[in-house]
């Protein structure tokens, strides 16, 4: 196909290969690089205090830890995924699992806490294969078949948090949390080694330099108003996910229900039934359009909340109320990639990088908030924050259906 030229901010060219689609064997693949790349982050989550109690660190030093990871992914996104559009993706993604092993290493090494912390830094910052990935393998997939691949991609990045959080959790209590990431850095590499051959190839499809590159993100939230609705749903849909999750070890461990921890570990698992809805809401994106998804979808975040705003004394109504909000978050996020990866094939990890900080940015508003709808309403008051979140998002994507 020919060389065609964008027009766009970066004035450089774009090439394409329409009609050839990514097989299943090389679907699950890049799925299984998903986990493995996305896993390392959140292995930290059910190790925090082991972590903390074993180099003597204690208060606010502690929340050092998650917010060094959450800031170095954040810096990763906006300074290494643009790369996407100019270096084969290939080759990005291997060294990216590469570094995160040697990260975990050092982490599993590490004789003190600065050391630690430097090895969350290089972990966080390189974490970037999972948002690479659906745009890498978007160039080789059809238009009819894109939704079902990023819903398969979404799914292993769903059961790479869960297997972290589980297998994280179980190795470090009866184990040592540096087996924890050792074996996790063997596993990486021996998966990356396995996988690789998976990765697609992507062409240079522009000529621009890094620093224009950085500067055309601006130009793009500017100029287009699909990126921009993306970006500001994902930003209300990932944080009212994540409030859910922060006023939920709140409630449990609360005298309203008085258990441990261990059963919102248990909660978690729930997140299987979105793993394993996620290819299907893609299949439905293909079928009905992403449009009709994304508004269903949040539909039911907005039942999910009310769900547990009225029944959530109960564990069952507590489970349903997670599902659902859950199965709603993964597919309004599923449908939103979706609508990007139809754009500009020039621009698309540049229009991904905007998409992910603005779910960052989203994740940390919304966790500020939870916590003062907690300390003023309770249970009630966080669900009331939720529902008005997702009716919020509801509202922006009516609107701009209509237009």
């Amino acid at each position: 196909m020919p060389m065609l030229p964008t027009g766009r901010p970066d004035d450089g060219v774009v090439r394409e290969k329409p009609g050839v689609d990514l097989n299943l064997e090389s679907t699950r693949g890049l799925a299984v690089l998903c986990s493995a790349s996305v896993a390392g982050v959140y292995f930290l989550q059910p190790l925090l205090v082991v972590v903390s109690m074993s180099f003597g660190v204690a208060g606010a030093s502690v929340g050092l830890i998650p917010m060094l990871a959450q800031v170095a992914v954040g810096i990763g996104v906006i300074l290494l995924l643009p790369l996407g559009d100019v270096v084969d993706n290939r080759y990005i993604v291997i060294a990216a699992i590469t570094g995160q092993a040697a990260a975990m290493l050092l982490m599993a090494w590490s004789p003190n806490f600065a050391t630690f912390l430097l090895g969350i830094a290089l972990l966080g910052l390189l974490t970037i294969s999972p948002y690479l990935i659906p745009s890498a393998a978007s160039h080789l997939t059809t238009t009819r078949k894109r939704g079902r691949v990023t819903g398969a991609l979404t799914k292993g990045i769903i059961v790479g948090i869960l297997f972290a959080r589980t297998v994280g959790g179980f190795v470090g209590a009866y184990a040592n949390w540096r087996l924890v990431y050792g074996l996790s850095a063997v596993a990486a590499l021996i998966v990356l080694a396995w996988c690789a051959r998976h990765v697609p190839r992507t062409h240079r499809t522009t000529t621009i330099s890094y620093a224009r590159l950085l500067g055309s993100l601006p130009v793009l939230i500017r100029r287009e108003p699909v990126l921009r609705l993306a970006a500001l749903t994902q930003a209300l849909m990932f944080g009212t996910f994540g409030s859910l999750w922060i006023a939920l070890g709140l409630h449990i461990q609360s005298p309203a229900f008085g258990l441990t921890s261990a059963t919102v570990g248990a909660l978690g698992l729930l997140g299987l039934i979105s793993a394993a809805i996620a290819p299907r809401s893609g299949s439905l994106i293909d079928r009905l359009g992403a449009d009709r998804v994304v508004c269903g979808a949040i539909v039911l975040t907005i039942a999910a909340w009310t769900l547990l705003a009225v029944f959530g004394h109960t564990l069952i109504c507590l489970g349903v109320g997670i599902v659902m909000l859950d199965v709603g978050a993964s597919a309004a996020h599923i449908a939103k990639q979706t609508t990007l990866f139809a754009l500009e094939p020039g621009n698309r990890t540049r229009m991904v990088t905007v998409y992910i900080v603005g779910q960052y940015v989203g994740g940390g508003l919304l966790a500020l908030l939870t916590g003062i709808a907690w300390a003023h309403g309770g249970w009630t008051g966080v669900c009331l924050l939720g529902m008005g979140t997702t009716t919020l998002a509801l509202v922006v994507n009516l609107r701009a259906q209509r237009h």
